[in-house]
């Protein structure tokens, strides 16, 4: 018999805050807009865009100490009560064509800044 996870399911790989500019193109719209979250798997950000599941879409963003990014993505889902903007849904986003040497920075900065984040939480 298979366990439930009654928390959802399980990511791949680990996550960090990203609260920097996130530029995207979808279906020939183009935003700039903020970001929540990052991970070599994907990322996540807030628009007041409506975006349909599984859209291709275009996302640049800037890792400090890392480099630019232009990859493609597909929307994966929305984060349902997530603080944002009146009006802004939060959407995650898989990349679907990451080289090995960017996924290393990108895995480098989430765990650069989840130590940074860990190092001053107040007890």
């Amino acid at each position: 018999m298979n366990a439930v996870n009654h928390d959802g399911p399980k990511r791949k790989y680990p996550r960090t805050h990203f609260k920097k500019p996130v530029a995207f193109t979808c279906k020939g719209y183009s935003e700039v807009t903020a970001g929540v979250e990052i991970g070599e798997g994907g990322i996540s950000f807030q628009t007041e865009m409506t975006l349909d599941m599984n859209s291709a879409i275009v996302v640049n963003f800037y890792i400090p100490n890392g480099g630019f990014f232009c990859l493609r993505a597909v929307v994966k889902n929305t984060v349902p009560g997530m603080a944002t903007k009146s009006g802004h849904t939060v959407y995650g986003l898989s990349f679907t064509d990451v080289s090995l040497s960017l996924k290393r920075q990108i895995r480098a900065y989430v765990a650069r800044t989840s130590h940074e984040q860990e190092r001053f939480k107040v007890s």
